[in-house]
């Protein structure tokens, strides 16, 4: 009789939870998703959520699915390598439709845990000999599934909407920062309040001079080994770069213009890049990605400024 306590079959049991629970996880992630965010790719040669899932369909199929048949079915069988880059430029994967790829997935799926779920506990230890890796036994694929699969796909898709949602906030600050100046009277922009504290156009200029900071931290961040920022006195440049007396059309352009740099910047950085961190004066050590949601928290904060002074 199999120990049914011992850590390997434990260990069996989890992944194979794993991989029965990610349709469901899988589903939801997928959830409401529009066209343009499907198709969206975090970074220069990284892929879409659409791209992401054709890859885990054929994957189940070529890489698990049949791995798995041929493991069972014959002594040690050689596998092939799967490579995944060249199979979504020649089976399109950007051009097919994610309902039809999700419902053939989930069937692929299906057959896998049926097919797994009916292996004796002395066929787990079966192996074949991959072209790259060598032996593999059933146990150490299905890890390999659910952790290095499963696990790290819905990981990157949940990380593409994040990052699709923190550039669209950055992207759109330029459009609210100016509509909060618009049409404004120069004795309304002028204007502090009684506490003393910084007028509209002092907020505006603010901004604009905080963004060029924040290029420099992303830079540093992504291209530097965990740096150490350094502070703006920003009362100090408010009164040597003359805040008050901006002008608040220049303000907004620069601004749109800055923050369009920034946003190219972001764009273009590889996923390793918002994972590296720096050490902020007052927040100590960030991640990049943590660095951009900071600087578009400020943007909220002085937006909401410029309009309470305004109203």
């Amino acid at each position: 009789m199999p120990d049914t306590t011992s850590p390997i079959v434990n260990e069996r049991a989890r992944h194979l939870d794993t991989l029965a629970a990610t349709p469901v996880a899988l589903k939801e992630a997928l959830r409401g998703i529009p066209k343009k965010l499907l198709l969206f790719t975090p970074a220069p040669g990284k892929w879409s959520i659409l791209e992401i899932l054709c890859h885990m369909r054929d994957m189940e199929r070529e890489a698990y699915l049949e791995r798995y048949t041929r493991i069972l079915a014959e002594p040690e069988p050689k596998l092939a390598d799967v490579n995944g880059d060249a199979l979504a430029i020649e089976r399109d994967y950007r051009g097919q439709k994610a309902a039809d790829v999700l419902r053939d997935w989930m069937r692929l799926r299906r057959e896998s845990l049926r097919l797994l779920k009916k292996a004796k506990p002395e066929q787990w230890r079966r192996a074949g000999i991959h072209e790259t890796t060598g032996r593999i036994t059933i146990d150490e694929l299905v890890a390999r599934h659910a952790v290095g699969n499963d696990a790290e796909h819905l990981a990157q898709i949940e990380a593409i909407k994040r990052r699709a949602a923190l550039l669209d906030r950055l992207a759109a600050a330029p459009a609210a920062f100016a509509a909060t100046l618009k049409g404004a009277s120069d004795d309304v922009l002028r204007r502090r309040d009684p506490s003393g504290k910084w007028s509209m156009i002092e907020n505006a200029a603010h901004v604009r001079d905080i963004e060029r900071i924040y290029q420099e931290r992303f830079s540093k961040t992504a291209f530097s080994e965990r740096p150490a920022f350094w502070m703006l006195d920003n009362d100090r440049a408010a009164n040597q770069l003359k805040y008050a007396e901006a002008d608040a059309a220049a303000v907004a352009k620069e601004f749109r213009r800055l923050r369009e740099d920034t946003v190219v910047l972001l764009r273009a950085l590889p996923h390793a890049s918002w994972r590296r961190t720096a050490l902020h004066p007052k927040r100590g050590e960030l991640t990049l990605e943590q660095l951009a949601e900071v600087l578009a928290g400020h943007d909220d904060s002085h937006i909401g400024k410029i309009r309470a002074l305004r109203g």
